[in-house]
Order: structure tokens, then C-alpha cells, then sequence
């Protein structure tokens, strides 16, 4: 079995399935929360998986959110970081957060950092999670980066513009995984510098419903699709 390094998996269709099922969006989304803990823990645990990508609020929906579902969401992702931390910790895997973090409440943002100083640890194991992330704001944010290193952009390398962006030396994405395909089959800007020769997989299901079994499913389809991986070549 061929697994990819790195995994990204955007969730879409907490809202879809809250009201096709008349529930409240929060319960939708604590469901959602109980998958992501369950598909970190198999892919540590399971697969050779080096990095998995999640992506929470991208900048757009961090803007149009309601202040109420806001504070939800924030109050949401610090129970999924705190019932990983005794797994992460045991089995050696970075937490890194991603994204701009001057956009949200100073109190996440603290308790982000708190986490990644909690699990830092010597290995090449990452569970990263994006929250007000938007991958032209990250490209953005990365060349500000290197104009405050005075560096001549003429001469500026391939090297040069990873490193000035959040991910640095993690392997580059090659399984993006998107759910609710019916409606969204697209990567709406995530990871622009990241997916450029990753697979995409889309998937009808609704992001509470996207479980372990899914994952495996797109897994087993990235490990056919290797083989015939060339890159033009």
C-alpha cells in the first residue's frame, strides 16, 4: 500500500446536513469534530501518513461568520486540540497551526501556541490545522516575509518562497480530500502553493458523515492512482 505523505481534507456540509436533517448547525458540526479526532487517530496509528492538513475557518467564512457561531466554532476547536493532546504526545506528532492567527480571538490564538509547545517533539509526524486560512493570504503574508529579510526578489529560489511560508519543509500535499462534491468541487483557494500535483478526491458525503471508512476509500484510491503518478515524465 502506497499512502501519501502529507493528507488534506477540506470539511464542507455541516449547514447542508444540518438542515436537510432539521437539527441545529452546532450539533453538526460537534459530529464533525468527533470525525476529525477519529480520522487523526487512524491515520497515526494505521498508515504511513507523515502529515494531516484539516482545515477549519477559511478567511472568507472567519468574515462572514455571525459573532455567535464564531465564538462556537473557536470555543469547538479548542475540545478537538484538547482531546488529542495525550494522543499526539504519545505518539510523537507535531500539532502546528497554520493560518493568520492576528485574525482570531488573542485568547486561541494563545492556546494554539500553547499546543504546539505542548506536543513539539523530534519527528516528521504533523497534524495541522488551518483556521482563518486562505491560501492567497498565505502567499501573501509569506512575501512580506521575505521583503522584512531585505531579500533581493530577483535572485529569490524555490526554497526561499517555501520557507517563508507556514508549512516550510512539510512535504507537499498529494491527497486533497473534499467533501460534498455535489455541490463544491473545487479547492476554493486552499493550499495554492501546496496541491499543485496532488490528487483530489470528492466525495458526495457531507462533512459529519466523512468517517474512517471513508478515508479509507480515498486512500485505496490515491494507492491505485500511484502507480500511474509520472509527472509528466
Amino acid at each position: 500500500m502506497q499512502y501519501p505523505k502529507h493528507v488534506a481534507v477540506i470539511p464542507d456540509g455541516n449547514r447542508t446536513r444540518a438542515k436537510a436533517n432539521g437539527k441545529d448547525v452546532a450539533e453538526a458540526y460537534m459530529i464533525s469534530y468527533e470525525r476529525g479526532v477519529q480520522l487523526v487517530e487512524y491515520l497515526f496509528t494505521h498508515t504511513d501518513v507523515k502529515a494531516f492538513t484539516l482545515r477549519g475557518l477559511s478567511t472568507e467564512n472567519a468574515q462572514k461568520r455571525p459573532k455567535e457561531e464564531f465564538d462556537f466554532l473557536m470555543n469547538m476547536y479548542k475540545l478537538f486540540g484538547s482531546e488529542l493532546d495525550d494522543f499526539l504526545i504519545a505518539n510523537k506528532v507535531n500539532f502546528k497551526a497554520i493560518g493568520d492567527l492576528d485574525g482570531i480571538t488573542p485568547d486561541f490564538k494563545q492556546y494554539l501556541m500553547d499546543k504546539e509547545a505542548l506536543t513539539k517533539c523530534d519527528s516528521d509526524r504533523y497534524c495541522i490545522f488551518g483556521v482563518n486560512y486562505g491560501g492567497r493570504n498565505e502567499i501573501l503574508r509569506g512575501i512580506k516575509n521575505l521583503a522584512d529579510q531585505n531579500i533581493d526578489f530577483h535572485t529569490i529560489t524555490e526554497d526561499q518562497l517555501s520557507g517563508a511560508l507556514e508549512l516550510g519543509s512539510i512535504p507537499p500535499i498529494e491527497l486533497v480530500i473534499r467533501t460534498k462534491w455535489d455541490q463544491a468541487q473545487r479547492t476554493s483557494g486552499f493550499m495554492s502553493r501546496r496541491i499543485g500535483y496532488a490528487e483530489l478526491y470528492f466525495t458526495a458525503k457531507k462533512c459529519p458523515e466523512f468517517e474512517v471508512a471513508d478515508m479509507k476509500i480515498a486512500l485505496d484510491r490515491f494507492d491505485h492512482m500511484a502507480e500511474m503518478r509520472n509527472y509528466g515524465k
